[in-house]
């Protein structure tokens, strides 16, 4: 399988985060191994994964 990358960006407030999140979940449930790396400082999509808790990040 070919390794794909995807970003999102865009204004604030218009769903990127819960499309990331939704899209990451259902593409893991089918069996596709992802990665979803959030980089908003003040509200990471991650986190919305892990319900709500923090992960050690990199910096």
């Amino acid at each position: 399988m070919t390794a794909r990358m995807l970003a999102i960006y865009g204004k604030g407030g218009i769903g990127k985060s819960f499309t990331t999140s939704n899209l990451t979940a259902r593409m893991a449930y089918d069996g596709a191994r992802v990665l979803q790396l959030g980089c908003d400082p003040k509200h990471d999509s991650c986190n919305t994964i892990f319900g709500g808790h923090s992960l050690p990040t990199l910096g």
